[in-house]
C-alpha cells in the first residue's frame, strides 16, 4: 500500500519557469472562410475537447481513406485533398483542426477549400511538427503529431484545461519541452503511438498503434471524458493493463517509461514501450474542500485524495483574496496523527512534531497572482485513527 500511494503520489519538485510550455485547447466550431478566430493568439490559456478522431478506427489508420497524403506538405495541393476525406464533413474538418494545431507552430496556419468550394483556415500552436506544413510527416512526426492529437480527446465533449509537456524532436527541435506548473499538479497520463499507419512498431499489422499510461494522479480530481473517469469508446488503450506490452504492473507510467531529462526528471516520459515521441497531460487540482483558515487576505485549502486505511494524500491549495501580488507567503499545517512522508513544492523550513512549517520561498511558481491559486501537497500514513489534517495559520510576510 505505502508503495501505491507514494507512486500515486504529485511527486513534483521545486523548478523554475525557463522551458517552453503549452496547454491543449479546443476552440470554437469552423465556420467557412473566418477561420478558427482569436484561437492562434495565445498557445496556453486553451482547453481540450476533441470528442473523437474522424477516420480513425482500430483497423483503419488516420492517413488511409481519408484524402490525408503524409508523404506531401499540408498547405500544398496533394497533401491534403478536397474533393474526398476529412475536409468534405464537419467531424472531418475538426479532426483536421486538431491535427494542424498539434503539427505547427503559433503563427502558422493553412487554408484549404471543402468540396463546395468554402474555405477553411487551421490555425497551429503546438508546434510537433512543422515540416509538414510544406514537406513529408517522417515517423517521428507521424508519433508526435499522433500523441498530440490523442492527448486532445475528451470522449464526453467536456472542455478543460490541461498542461502539456514532451521532450522535442532531436533533429528539428520541434515540439514543447519540460516543465512543471503549480497551477497543474495532477499527472493525468502520457500518449504515445501511430494513429496514422497500420502495425508501426511491430504491432498487429491490421491495428492502429494508439496507447496511453497512467499518470501519477491520473484518477485525481477527474473530469469526464478523460483518463481515469470511466472513458466511453476511448481511441487509445493501456498496453501495459492488458495487450501489447502487458507486464505485471497497474498501468502507471512510472512503472514502465523512462523519465524526462534533468533538470525535470518528473515533468513526464520520454519513452514508453519503445516509443519514444510522447506527450504527458496534467490537471488542475480540484477547487473543493473545506477552507480551514483564512488571514491576511489569503485562504488556504487542504483537500485530500487516495484516502485509505493506509493514509493519503493531500493538495494544499493557497489562494489570494487581493489585487496585488503575493510573492512570500508561509502556511502551517498539522497531519494529526498521520506522518507526513512525501511532499512536493514549497519549502519546508521547520517541522514539530506532525506540524509543518512550508514557505514559497521566492519561487517563481509559487509566487500569487491576483486573486490567483498555487498549490503545494504532501502524503501521510496514518498512525492509529484517520485524523484529518489541520492549517494552523497563513501568513503572508
Amino acid at each position: 500500500m505505502f508503495g501505491n500511494l507514494r507512486r500515486n503520489a504529485l511527486v513534483l519538485g521545486q523548478v523554475t519557469l525557463t522551458s517552453t510550455f503549452a496547454l491543449l485547447g479546443c476552440a470554437e466550431p469552423l465556420d467557412g472562410s473566418d477561420g478558427i478566430g482569436s484561437e492562434a493568439e495565445s498557445a496556453v490559456e486553451t482547453t481540450n475537447g476533441l470528442i473523437t478522431i474522424n477516420g480513425l478506427g482500430m483497423h483503419n489508420g488516420l492517413g488511409m481513406h481519408n484524402g490525408l497524403a503524409i508523404q506531401n506538405g499540408l498547405a500544398i495541393q496533394n497533401g491534403l485533398a478536397i474533393q474526398n476525406g476529412l475536409m468534405t464533413t464537419s467531424s472531418g474538418r475538426t479532426t483536421m483542426e486538431y491535427l494542424v494545431r498539434c503539427a505547427l507552430p503559433a503563427g502558422r496556419s493553412i487554408t484549404k477549400a471543402d468540396q463546395n468550394g468554402v474555405n477553411y483556415t487551421f490555425q497551429g500552436q503546438l508546434g510537433f511538427a512543422p515540416q509538414w506544413e510544406t514537406g513529408t510527416c517522417d515517423y517521428n512526426c507521424q508519433e508526435f503529431v499522433s500523441a498530440c492529437m490523442m492527448a486532445h480527446v475528451n470522449t464526453s465533449g467536456n472542455h478543460v484545461p490541461l498542461f502539456v509537456v514532451s521532450q522535442k524532436d532531436p533533429k528539428t527541435l520541434a515540439g514543447v519541452g519540460w516543465d512543471l506548473s503549480a497551477d497543474y499538479p495532477n499527472q493525468e497520463g502520457s500518449f504515445f503511438g501511430n494513429i496514422f499507419v497500420l502495425g508501426a512498431h511491430g504491432v498487429d499489422a491490421t491495428s492502429v498503434a494508439a496507447f496511453y499510461c497512467n499518470g501519477k494522479a491520473y484518477d485525481v480530481d477527474t473530469v469526464p471524458g478523460r483518463i481515469g473517469a470511466n472513458q466511453t469508446n476511448a481511441p487509445y488503450t493501456n498496453p501495459f493493463i492488458t495487450g501489447t506490452y502487458a507486464t505485471t504492473s497497474s498501468g502507471y507510467c512510472s512503472d514502465v517509461c523512462t523519465a524526462s531529462d534533468t533538470p525535470y526528471p518528473d515533468s513526464g516520459y520520454k519513452a514508453c514501450g519503445g516509443w519514444n515521441n510522447v506527450v504527458t497531460t496534467y490537471r488542475k487540482a480540484a477547487t473543493g474542500g473545506t477552507i480551514t483558515k483564512a488571514a491576511n487576505n489569503l485562504a488556504v485549502t487542504i483537500t485530500r485524495y487516495f484516502d485509505t486505511a493506509f493514509g493519503y494524500c493531500a493538495n494544499v491549495a493557497v489562494t489570494n483574496k487581493t489585487t496585488t501580488v503575493v510573492p512570500n507567503w508561509t502556511v502551517v499545517y498539522d497531519t494529526g496523527t498521520a506522518t507526513q512522508y512525501w511532499r512536493w513544492f514549497g519549502t519546508e523550513t521547520a517541522t514539530a512534531g506532525n506540524v509543518h512549517t512550508v514557505k514559497s520561498n521566492n519561487s517563481a511558481l509559487l509566487a500569487l497572482p491576483p486573486n490567483g491559486t498555487r498549490w503545494v501537497g504532501y502524503c501521510a500514513k496514518y498512525n492509529g485513527a484517520a485524523v484529518a489534517p489541520v492549517v494552523k495559520s497563513v501568513t503572508a510576510p
